[in-house]
């Protein structure tokens, strides 16, 4: 595993989102209570950012259309999205949030 840093959790308030690009992939980084999640940024059923969607516990909405998708998973959870996104690895070291994209 390669972990990246993507952002100091000071940067990334709980219940919102930042979008990164890591190694040409851009993801989005979410913090849930303190928790932070790390998925591909991009809706599966029209590229929406999904980082600009609103996020209820571990689920994040679509900001365009509605698609649901679990930020512990990657998992979607209701249409329009055909499929699910990647989630990738997050660890929490001194005051950085770093990410696993290998």
């Amino acid at each position: 595993m390669a972990f990246t840093k993507v952002a100091l959790i000071a940067e990334i308030a709980p219940g919102t989102a930042k979008q990164v690009i890591v190694n040409g992939r851009t993801l989005g980084v979410f913090n849930v209570n303190g928790a932070f999640y790390a998925i591909d940024d991009t809706c599966t059923h029209r590229g929406a950012p999904l980082s600009e969607g609103e996020c209820a516990g571990t689920e994040v909405t679509c900001p365009w259309h509605g698609a649901r998708f679990d930020l512990t998973t990657g998992g979607h959870l209701s249409p329009p999205a055909p499929r699910g996104v990647t989630a990738y690895k997050v660890q929490l070291v001194g005051d950085e949030v770093q990410v696993d994209v290998s």
